[in-house]
C-alpha cells in the first residue's frame, strides 16, 4: 500500500477582475477540497472587486489579504515592482514550508519578481491566453496597458519550468513552444461562485422581460457581439425574443436603440446572474476565438441552452450535445441555428447533456482530482 506524500501549495492571485476572481477561488476550494494538499493563498483585491465574500470556506490562518494601492504613484511603482507582494510570499514560505508557489490569475504584476519567486521554490504559471484575443482598444492608455500586461505574461511563460493550461488545444500549443518544460492539463473551474447558486436578484433592467436570448459577459472584439446583434435584427422570425446584451466594456461596433435589443452594460452582479440564465430561453457566445473560457460551465451548471460559435475550444468542452454550433463569423448562420435551437430543438435533451457534462469535468470532485495531478506524481508516493 502507498501512501501519498502531502504537497504545500502557495497560490498567489494578484488580479482581481470579476472572471478570474470566480476562476481563482473555484481552484482554490478545490485545492482545499484534497486530502493531499495543504492550501495557502495571498489574494490582492482592488477598491471594486474582493476575494473575501468568496474564501469564507478556507480558515483564515491560510490567507493573507492585501489590498492594490489606490494612490498613482504607489500603484505605478506597484506594478513595476511588487515588492510588498514578494515580501508576503517569503514570510509564509519562510514559516509554512512551502512546497510550491502557483499563479493562477494571469498576475503580469509578478513578472519583475518571477525571478526572485523561483529562488524560494519552484513556480507554476497557469497560461491564460497563449496568443493574445482580438481587442478593440479605447485609448493609448489601454493599448499600452495591454502591451504592458503581454510582456508580463510572455516573461512569465519564458521563466517559468511549470506551466499549467485548462486547454487541451492550448496545451499542445504550449507543448510545442515549450518542449523543455514542464506542462500540465487542468480542467477548467467552474465559476459557479457561493453567491451565484444562492443569488435571487433579477436584474431591475428585466423586470418585465421573461422571454429573451442572452449574451453574457464583458464586451470584448474576441467575443464576436456583433454577429449575434446582426444576425437577430436582420431575422423577423426571431422578434418574439428580446436580445439581452449583459456585461460591461466598450460597444465596439456599430449600433442604434432598437425596441427588440436591450443592452445591460454595467457589471452584473454575482447574485443576479443565476436569474439572468433560468430566465432566459438560450444563451448565445458568438466568440471568434478563445483559448480557455468558463462561460459555458454556468450555462451547463444551469441548463441554459447554449448556441455557440464553431471553434475549437468550445467543441472541446461540449460533448454529447451540450450546445448546438453555428459557423465562426457568420451571422446568417447564426441567425438559422439561433432559430433552430428556439423553434426545433429538444432542449431536454441538451440540459440533460449539459448536467452530465457538469458532473464530469466542473464538478467538486472533478476538480480535486484534476488538481491534484498537478503537484502528485507517481514517483513521490512513499511505498
Amino acid at each position: 500500500m502507498s501512501v501519498i506524500k502531502t504537497k504545500t501549495i502557495l497560490y498567489i492571485c494578484s488580479e482581481a477582475a470579476p472572471g478570474l476572481v470566480a476562476y481563482a477561488t473555484s481552484i482554490l476550494l478545490a485545492a482545499s477540497g484534497s486530502e493531499h494538499l495543504i492550501v495557502h493563498a495571498i489574494t490582492v483585491d482592488d477598491k471594486h472587486h474582493s476575494y473575501r465574500p468568496y474564501l469564507f470556506k478556507l480558515p483564515g490562518d491560510k490567507i493573507r489579504w492585501m489590498q492594490t494601492p489606490e494612490k498613482r504613484f504607489e500603484k505605478i511603482r506597484n506594478k513595476l515592482y511588487a515588492a510588498n507582494l514578494l515580501r508576503e510570499v517569503k514570510k509564509i514560505c519562510s514559516r509554512y514550508k512551502i512546497d510550491i508557489i502557483h499563479l493562477l490569475t494571469v498576475d503580469y504584476t509578478c513578472a519583475t519578481i518571477f525571478a526572485q519567486l523561483k529562488k524560494i521554490c519552484p513556480v507554476y504559471y497557469t497560461v491564460h491566453d497563449v496568443v493574445p484575443h482580438e481587442k478593440a482598444y479605447t485609448s493609448f492608455k489601454d493599448y499600452f496597458f495591454s502591451k504592458y500586461i503581454r510582456w508580463g505574461v510572455k516573461r512569465m511563460m519564458q521563466k517559468s519550468d511549470f506551466l499549467v493550461t485548462n486547454s487541451q488545444s492550448q496545451y499542445r500549443v504550449i507543448k510545442a513552444m515549450f518542449s523543455n518544460k514542464n506542462i500540465y492539463f487542468q480542467l477548467f473551474p467552474p465559476l459557479i461562485t457561493a453567491p451565484i447558486l444562492s443569488g435571487s436578484k433579477i436584474c431591475p433592467e428585466l423586470i418585465d422581460c421573461d422571454k429573451y436570448v442572452l449574451f453574457f459577459g464583458n464586451i470584448d472584439k474576441y467575443k464576436g457581439v456583433e454577429y449575434l446583434y446582426e444576425a437577430f435584427l436582420s431575422n423577423p422570425q426571431l422578434h418574439d425574443y428580446k436580445l439581452v446584451i449583459a456585461g460591461k466594456g466598450s460597444i465596439y461596433f456599430p449600433h442604434s436603440d432598437h425596441p427588440h435589443v436591450l443592452f445591460i452594460n454595467r457589471y452584473i452582479a454575482d447574485e443576479e446572474v443565476k436569474s439572468l440564465f433560468t430566465r432566459s430561453s438560450c444563451v448565445v457566445y458568438p466568440y471568434i476565438s478563445a483559448t480557455q473560457s468558463g462561460v459555458l460551465t454556468i450555462a451547463y451548471k444551469f441548463q441554459t441552452p447554449a448556441l455557440v460559435s464553431e471553434i475549437p475550444y468550445f467543441r472541446e468542452v461540449s460533448d454529447n450535445n451540450c450546445a448546438l454550433f453555428f459557423n465562426r463569423a457568420d451571422a446568417g448562420d447564426l441567425s438559422d441555428k439561433l432559430e433552430t435551437l428556439l423553434f426545433r430543438t429538444d432542449i431536454n435533451e441538451m440540459k440533460k447533456a449539459q448536467k452530465k457534462y457538469f458532473e464530469a469535468h466542473n464538478s467538486e470532485k472533478a476538480m480535486i482530482a484534476s488538481t491534484e495531478k498537478l503537484y502528485i506524481v507517481e514517483n513521490e508516493k512513499i511505498m
